[in-house]
């Protein structure tokens, strides 16, 4: 892969200034273009002249634009799109006002994210676990079983796991569960814009902080058109009696300036073509599980089409320490996955390296050399 002549590269890394050292953690948050950040800037500097309702106001087909564009990106209309605060707030605005019965039970892949099995148990939830192969991978065959003999209320799938390069089959899960009448809702945090999110789910939503390069402090919602009239949704004080129902799901006091950033930042995407930015992430991740095999200390996790790859020690290491050392002495960004952030999967703490688009070949030798030398 010749990264500095391949055209997506180029002009992805173009578009955002130098880095203090190597950013390997889009999986944490990716790095803003230099047109979001003064899109960012811009819409701060009308909301001190104008006033902040008023600058809102003439955003309006803007964020309306946005709406538009991240409906297209999973398959749905652009009214059944909400702009919220982040993919928790999503997840715990969904709970709210789903029709779920008390007790409902919530069916799960192994590696689950953590934080929504602590959301899933708040509400109420009885967590059920889906079969799944040694990889990872939802057990499509069980899955179809369980439908029949067991059906949960609800299936929730995160489509691309933060803590390892496991990509679930949300389009063959989505048939099954239409084919069942069981509602899917997926957690998209680590796939939009970086796998395929078109599939036209029940419900979705992510932050829009990670492969999207946007600001901080933006995630979104998207709900089937087929739930809008069930929707328990408490329309606030001030909104349009005609309202979408998705919309009113929005609060009144929102970070405007970063959605505005997020259009930006998503606006780049499209440009750049959605699939070709999958394919050149997917080629990214190969090259630097492939960069990084055989290093000593360390194994490589496998990983199904993601630009995440995993690490785990197998020399004693500590995670966390060598995940500071990579930072401190060689400039490095990455993570350290703690077990909490997916408890039915991950028995110990693994190094996450999760590059972006213009990851190259220097940057991937630098790492391996990194961790030879210090991990």
């Amino acid at each position: 892969m010749a990264d500095e002549w391949d055209p997506l590269w180029r002009r992805w890394h173009e578009r955002r200034a130098p880095t203090r050292g190597i950013h390997l953690d889009c999986a944490a948050a990716g790095r803003t273009s230099s047109a979001t950040i003064s899109a960012v800037a811009v819409h701060m500097r009308l909301e001190a002249e104008l006033g902040a309702y008023v600058a809102q106001s003439a955003a309006a087909e803007t964020l309306t634009g946005l709406r538009s564009d991240l409906a297209a990106l999973f398959g749905l209309p652009r009214d059944g799109v909400a702009l919220v605060e982040s993919a928790s707030a999503a997840l715990r605005a969904l709970l709210s006002c789903w029709p779920l019965p008390k007790g409902a039970a919530v069916a799960v892949a192994p590696s689950e994210w953590g934080p929504n099995l602590a959301a899933f148990a708040a509400a109420g939830m009885q967590v059920v676990l889906l079969d799944a192969d040694e990889h990872g991978v939802v057990d499509i065959d069980r899955l179809q079983h369980r439908m029949i003999t067991n059906p949960p209320a609800l299936v929730h799938i995160t489509q691309v796991a933060a803590h390892r390069g496991l990509v679930q089959p949300v389009a063959t899960i989505a048939r099954a569960c239409r084919e069942a009448g069981i509602p899917l809702w997926i957690d998209a945090a680590q796939a939009v814009g970086h796998v395929d999110t078109a599939i036209g789910p029940d419900a979705v939503y992510a932050t829009g902080r990670k492969w999207l390069c946007g600001p901080r402090g933006v995630g979104f919602l998207g709900i089937s058109e087929r739930w809008w009239s069930s929707l328990q949704v408490q329309h606030h004080v001030l909104a349009a009696s005609d309202e979408p129902t998705v919309l009113a799901m929005e609060s009144d006091d929102a970070n405007v300036a970063g959605r505005i950033g997020l259009a930006v930042a998503v606006g780049e995407l499209l440009d750049d073509t959605p699939a070709a930015a999958y394919r050149r992430l997917d080629e990214v991740g190969a090259a630097t599980r492939a960069a990084l095999d055989g290093l000593p200390g360390w194994t490589v996790e496998p990983a199904n089409g993601s630009a995440i790859t995993a690490l785990r020690p197998t020399a004693g290491q500590d995670v966390a320490a060598v995940r500071d050392v990579l930072l401190v002495e060689h400039g490095i960004l990455t993570t350290a996955s703690m077990p909490a952030r997916a408890p039915h999967d991950l028995a110990e703490p693994l190094l996450r390296i999760s590059p972006h688009v213009d990851c190259s070949a220097e940057q991937r030798e630098a790492l391996r050399h990194a961790l030879y030398t210090n991990g």
